[in-house]
C-alpha cells in the first residue's frame, strides 16, 4: 500500500517530503505493515518533532536530545538520529563552542525541514 507520507504535497511543489527523511522499509518492518500503526506512529513522531526544544543546561540538552534520537532511531529517521547522536556525544565531552554550535545548527536545520515535511504529510493524509 502506498502510504500518503510519500506524497510531496497537493499542488505536486517540490518541498520536502516525509519520505526524504524517514526510511519507510523500516518503518514497515517496525510496524508489520500496519497502516494505522504506521500512521499513528507518524503523528506521535511528528508531534515529537514540533515539540522539541534545546534548552537548559548541557545535562537538560543531553536528555532531550538523547529522547529524539531515540524516536528518530525507531522510526527510521536515520540521519536525524545520528545528527542527535552527533551533538548528544558533543555534549557530554564537553566540546568547544564552536563544535557545539555547528552541531546545534546542524540539527535544529534538519528539524525546521521535518517540520515543514510533517506539515505537508498532514496536509496529505487529513485535508
Amino acid at each position: 500500500m502506498s502510504m500518503p507520507a510519500r506524497k510531496v504535497c497537493k499542488d505536486g511543489g517540490a518541498a520536502f517530503h516525509l519520505a526524504d527523511f524517514i526510511d519507510f522499509a523500516h518503518l514497515e518492518r517496525y510496524t508489520m505493515g500496519e497502516p494505522q500503526l504506521t500512521e499513528e506512529l507518524l503523528n506521535l513522531f511528528c508531534s515529537e518533532v514540533r515539540a522539541f526544544r534545546l534548552t537548559g543546561d548541557a545535562a537538560a540538552q543531553r536528555q532531550a536530545v538523547h529522547r529524539l534520537k531515540g524516536a528518530a532511531r525507531a522510526i527510521g529517521a536515520f540521519p536525524l538520529a545520528d545528527a542527535a547522536a552527533w551533538l548528544e556525544e558533543l555534549l557530554h565531552v564537553a566540546a568547544s563552542e564552536e563544535d557545539l554550535r555547528d552541531a546545534r545548527l546542524d540539527l535544529m536545520a534538519r528539524l525546521e525541514a521535518l517540520k515543514d515535511a510533517c506539515q505537508r504529510w498532514k496536509q496529505a493524509v487529513h485535508g
